[in-house]
């Protein structure tokens, strides 16, 4: 069941795990010393919860907030039953709109830089091809040039595609860079960023994600560089490093024609973000049992904040204007305690003097099953 209230519930218990990850992500010694796994564990179960906004009446607990969120929601409160379903589902007509708009412009902005991509770039004279075959036999990944773009970075995924720039690289940098590039695939990190744009385009209300988007990213890259150099000693790190800056100072002299938001080898966007990147390939005391075990502990308690917060939910409670006094204690009987259906198949429920339209759908939900229905004459 969804309504108006889990809707708001789901955005005051994710939100502030989003905030959480920003500050984290920032947190150069917490991902030096954990990972970066942890972080994307958090924003998927975050991602999770927001998709499934429901509320399940049968064993929640309601907390009931007599002062702001009243006051909040006391226009919508006062609305009939009919009226409050019509409120919640333009709400929904408003999110689809949105929704549509957004995959619009971005299906625009992404095709039209493909197709300029398309036509500018051209085949080289087989040298990287030859690399990237040393390094992964019949990978099944194309090389692209292109003078567009300052930075190389992969762009496919069923048909992976790696653009190399101008840049005159060494045979030792073409290896890491398109090692690099490589492990991107394996990894199946363009599935990760498509997905983090998916986000962007579904919650394009939520500004937080689109504020995270951009770490994510960054979590990727660094997720990365730590899954290549790995297995390597940490001389084979610091040539990559240094292949890193050189493609850098090369990107800071250029001009950049094409702004391509994908995964770019090198990102001088975020001076903060380059940084911790450098200094996450330069950790050379990963401790994977750790980062292991703080993973779990991590999935564990998401999964208990996630069913937590599907037991409590936050709604109104309102009391009356003026206090009844000095008024006898009533009882309805049968008598006065009825549904009337009508000719027209609408049903209204009598309770002593009062009387109330109820929807044809929460009689078929057997909502008022204990009360006794009286054909109209």
């Amino acid at each position: 069941m969804i309504s108006l209230y889990s809707l708001i519930w789901t955005v005051l218990v994710s939100c502030p795990l989003l905030l959480l990850i920003v500050v984290l992500r920032r947190r150069t010694a917490c991902l030096m010393k954990y990972g970066v796994t942890f972080i994307c564990i958090l924003y998927a179960f975050c991602v999770i919860r927001m998709l499934i906004p429901i509320e399940v009446p049968v064993f929640q607990k309601v907390i009931c907030d007599p002062h702001m969120f009243s006051f909040l929601m006391k226009t919508y409160a006062d609305l009939g039953t009919d009226k409050r379903r019509l409120a919640l589902w333009t709400i929904f007509g408003i999110w689809v709109l949105g929704i549509i708009a957004w995959s619009i412009y971005y299906s625009i902005t992404v095709g039209g830089l493909l197709i300029k991509l398309r036509r500018t770039c051209y085949k080289g004279d087989g040298r990287v091809e030859r690399i990237l075959e040393e390094i992964a036999p019949n990978s099944g990944i194309s090389i692209r040039y292109t003078d567009l773009v300052d930075t190389p970075f992969l762009v496919g995924i069923f048909k992976p595609t790696i653009y190399m720039t101008e840049v005159e690289c060494t045979d030792t940098q073409i290896k890491y860079i398109l090692t690099h590039e490589y492990t991107h695939w394996k990894r199946k990190d363009p599935w990760k960023l498509l997905f983090a744009y998916l986000m962007i385009i579904i919650f394009w209300w939520n500004p937080l994600f689109r504020l995270l988007h951009k770490d994510i990213k960054l979590m990727i890259e660094m997720g990365c560089d730590k899954t290549m150099l790995r297995d390597y000693p940490m001389r084979y790190a610091l040539e990559y490093l240094k292949t890193i800056c050189y493609v850098l100072e090369a990107e800071k002299h250029s001009l950049k024609k094409l702004n391509f938001n994908s995964l770019n080898f090198v990102d001088i966007n975020s001076e903060e973000g380059f940084k911790q990147r450098l200094f996450y390939i330069l950790d050379a005391k990963e401790n994977l049992k750790l980062q292991k075990k703080v993973n779990i502990a991590v999935i564990c308690g998401c999964f208990i904040w996630m069913l937590s917060s599907y037991y409590f939910i936050l709604q109104p409670t309102y009391s009356p204007d003026k206090e009844i006094q000095n008024q006898e204690e009533s009882v309805f009987t049968g008598k006065d305690l009825y549904l009337e259906k009508k000719k027209d198949g609408t049903y209204i429920l009598h309770i002593g003097r009062t009387v109330e339209k109820i929807s044809k759908k929460d009689i078929e939900k057997g909502l008022y099953n204990s009360y006794p229905i009286i054909e109209e004459r």
